[in-house]
Parts: structure tokens; C-alpha cells; sequence
């Protein structure tokens, strides 16, 4: 399962607006519904939120991956937005921060579960280098930093 599948350079913020992680969400809601991937922008952010409430999506790697199952989405819908500065994981102790935040939404059909499953564990495994992170939280320009997450993700294939 590639990410870019899903991604587009009309799909990244850069560089985000907001400071807080519930402001970074919210900025990425609104732009998801900008670019008419969603329509009920309350009912996704009231279903990421509870889901990151049950555990922090930070990861040590210097990314956040908040996500939700949602009825209002028929396939995957992906988001992606890069900070200037870190953002500290304030809903949890563990003192994580991010620079990079993928946000993705799947359908709440138990069938699309496993692609849930399999997105989330992708996003993880290619962002699990610092210095990729670093690279793209460096470029304010959509279509550079969907440029190199191309780059990045068909050399990680190769591997």
C-alpha cells in the first residue's frame, strides 16, 4: 500500500498555521474539507479526537498520525501538514513532539479495517527516519515534499 496513492501535492500544508495538536487537526479537517474529501468536518474531528484519547499517535520519530474510522469517507482520505516548529503530544506524558502530521481517515466498514491497519503501519515504517523527516520538515512546498516522499517511499521499496 503506497501513500501516495492517496496523497497529492494539493493534499499537504506546509508550513501549518496552527501551534497545538488539536489546532494542527483542525487545520487539516478544514483543509480536507476545502478540497471536498469530506463534508462534515464536527462529526471527523469528534472522531479523531476520542480516538486519540485512547492513545497518543505521536511517534518518537518526529510524527503524528492522527486518525479515525468515520462513516462519512467511502475509501481512505489522507492528509498530510509540516510544522515549522515542533509540537509537543500535550494530551499524553510521554514528552513526544512532531514536525510532520499525517492525518487519515478510512471507512468504518469492519471489510476496510485491514487497509486501515496497513496505511497506518506504512505511514510509521517511512517516517521512521529522523533524517527524512528533517528533509521534507525543512521544505515549505507541497510539491517538494510530495516530490520527496515519492523519492523516499520507491527507495523504501527497494529495500
Amino acid at each position: 500500500m503506497q501513500i501516495c496513492l492517496y496523497l497529492t501535492p494539493e493534499l499537504i500544508v506546509s508550513p501549518l498555521q496552527e501551534n497545538t495538536k488539536d489546532g494542527i487537526v483542525r487545520e487539516l479537517v478544514q483543509h480536507l474539507v476545502h478540497q471536498k474529501k469530506i463534508s462534515d468536518p464536527d462529526a471527523v474531528m469528534k472522531a479523531i479526537l476520542d480516538r486519540d484519547a485512547t492513545g497518543s499517535t505521536f511517534l518518537p520519530s518526529g510524527i503524528a498520525i492522527p486518525h479515525a474510522r468515520v462513516t462519512e469517507v467511502e475509501d481512505i482520505v489522507l492528509a498530510m501538514g509540516v510544522s515549522k516548529e515542533p509540537v509537543q503530544d500535550t494530551s499524553s506524558q510521554n514528552g513526544l513532539r512532531a514536525r510532520v502530521f499525517c492525518i487519515f481517515l478510512s471507512p468504518i466498514h469492519d471489510k476496510e479495517f485491514g487497509k486501515h491497519l496497513k496505511l497506518l503501519a506504512r505511514i510509521s515504517a517511512l517516517f521512521s527516519d529522523v533524517d527524512f523527516i528533517e528533509q521534507i520538515s525543512s521544505s515549505e512546498e507541497p510539491k517538494a515534499i510530495f516530490e520527496a516522499l515519492q523519492k523516499h517511499e520507491n527507495e523504501f521499496d527497494k529495500e
